[in-house]
């Protein structure tokens, strides 16, 4: 059975044979997936199973079977020899190839075979898989007329029930796939042979790495290469250029010498690791913090992006505010407020009444990257003009405490060449109160959030208080960020 090469064993091999030699063979030498990507996997195979109403009554070969691909194989040929018309998860093998397309459909005698991608639009890497898929199938399966790609359709807007027909976009890959045949034969041997050689390929680390997806034995291969003072620490600059660096022997920042770097942006980092210490423009930071006036409190919003559109008037993918929260100080006590919104209703005109009432009595709104503070407000008051003026007072209250980062007024070696505000966390709360957390990151929280509508009352009220204080923190760190800078000035 392990012989046996699927689709996303061939991806691999496509990006690095080294990477599929380890994970054929040495699958328990893989990095722990991370919360994001599992979340990123369920939606996927929701919004596949979702997509199968275009094509409904179907079989699904995997239900109610212990997971094996030669059973799933042979019932798939089984339904087919039977007169089933529409099938889910058909499974095919040949010549030691392995692929489980999402939904086979007969029309007119012929098979018609659709991979569903939970994405708005599609990539080279989906075309290539799908390629694959259809070189398997199209020689287990002669009489499969197209092979086409599902995504979601950006303009499509929820009205009523979901219109799974206008929901899902559909794109053949026939062109390609017959273009690539004798490309597919050769990737495939190729693969085959570094599998029969039963050593690990010699493949020195490079951007390979990280293209089109981060591979799956990083923890493996960059082994004792990233710490603090490694080239690859360095932000802002492409892995081809580090990897350049690292080709020729140049290991550490150290070993850089700074008068060849032109970028200022790389020559703050490299000057902060080699001298260990902190890079701070003060007079140019100074002008941000004289723009904050008393009273001022800091903001984080977070925002649910559902790929299946669950509200009136929502398009996939749209972002919908669901929680903020707040920190300021009232009578030198440091105090925090935060609202979420129930996901059962929209009611985001209740949402942008309460961030409008919450934060009326401040002069100043310290944020970090108001990027997606400001698309939320923007999108709201398109949905409520009446509230364009109070917004646009909210608007310009707003002291964006990322623009000196990202203008290179500051940067500390800690940061590691990460420029987010969980690098900085460390320095501005020695707490480190993101490491504590059940929520670390923005993504996991939009899952959680959506997690809400399978949760019982007493899950759904733990699982709020853990969003609340993700988004807390967030806040809590943007709040002591302008202390810190402040403390530099004064």
């Amino acid at each position: 059975m392990n012989s046996l090469i699927s689709k996303s064993a061939f991806m691999k091999a496509e990006q690095c044979l080294k990477h599929f030699y380890l994970y054929k063979k040495h699958p328990n030498l893989r990095d722990k997936l991370s919360k994001e990507t599992q979340f990123v996997f369920k939606r996927g195979t929701d919004i596949g199973i979702f997509a199968q109403q275009l094509f409904p009554n179907g079989v699904d070969v995997t239900k109610d079977e212990k997971w094996n691909h030669e059973l799933f194989a042979q019932r798939t040929l089984q339904l087919i020899a039977n007169g089933a018309e529409t099938i889910y998860e058909a499974t095919f093998i040949y010549d030691d190839l392995l692929v489980m397309v999402d939904i086979l459909h007969k029309q007119n005698e012929q098979w018609y075979a659709y991979e569903v991608k939970s994405s708005l639009k599609i990539t080279e890497t989906y075309i290539k898989d799908a390629c694959f898929q259809y070189f398997v199938i199209k020689n287990a399966l002669p009489n499969l007329a197209d092979f086409s790609l599902l995504t979601l359709n950006p303009k499509y807007v929820l009205q009523g029930e979901i219109n799974v027909q206008e929901l899902f976009k559909t794109t053949s890959i026939l062109k390609d796939a017959i273009k690539n045949v004798p490309y597919f034969k050769y990737k495939v041997q190729q693969a085959k042979l570094t599998l029969e050689q039963n050593k690990i390929p010699n493949i020195k680390i490079g951007t390979h790495c990280f293209h089109p997806y981060d591979c799956d034995f990083l923890g493996l291969c960059w082994k004792n290469i990233y710490d603090s003072t490694s080239i690859f620490s360095i932000g802002k600059l492409s892995k081809a250029a580090i990897l350049e660096f690292y080709q020729n022997n140049i290991l550490h920042v150290e070993d850089i010498d700074i008068t060849t770097i032109s970028k200022e942006d790389i020559k703050i980092q490299v000057k902060a690791v080699k001298e260990n210490e902190e890079q701070c423009q003060i007079e140019k930071i100074a002008p941000y913090i004289s723009l904050v006036k008393e009273p001022y409190c800091s903001l984080d919003i977070e925002v649910w992006m559902p790929g299946l559109p669950f509200y009136q008037n929502t398009r996939p993918f749209q972002q919908i505010p669901f929680l903020f929260s707040m920190n300021y100080e009232e009578d030198g006590i440091q105090k925090q407020y935060s609202f979420i919104k129930p996901i059962e209703e929209d009611n985001r005109k209740h949402f942008l009444e309460q961030i409008l009432e919450a934060t009326k009595p401040f002069k100043s709104i310290l944020m970090f990257d108001k990027t997606l503070e400001n698309g939320v407000l923007n999108q709201l008051v398109e949905l409520f003009p009446e509230y364009q003026e109070e917004v646009n007072e909210l608007k310009q209250k707003i002291v964006d405490l990322e623009e000196p980062i990202r203008k290179n007024y500051f940067y500390h070696p800690e940061m590691k060449g990460n420029f987010t505000l969980k690098s900085l966390a460390p320095l501005v709360n020695k707490e480190d109160g993101f490491n504590k957390l059940q929520i670390q990151s923005g993504v996991v929280a939009m899952y959680e959030y959506e997690s809400l509508l399978q949760k019982n009352s007493i899950e759904q009220e733990a699982l709020k208080q853990q969003l609340i204080d993700y988004c807390e923190m967030d806040a809590l760190i943007t709040y002591q960020l302008f202390h810190y800078y402040k403390n530099k000035i004064t």
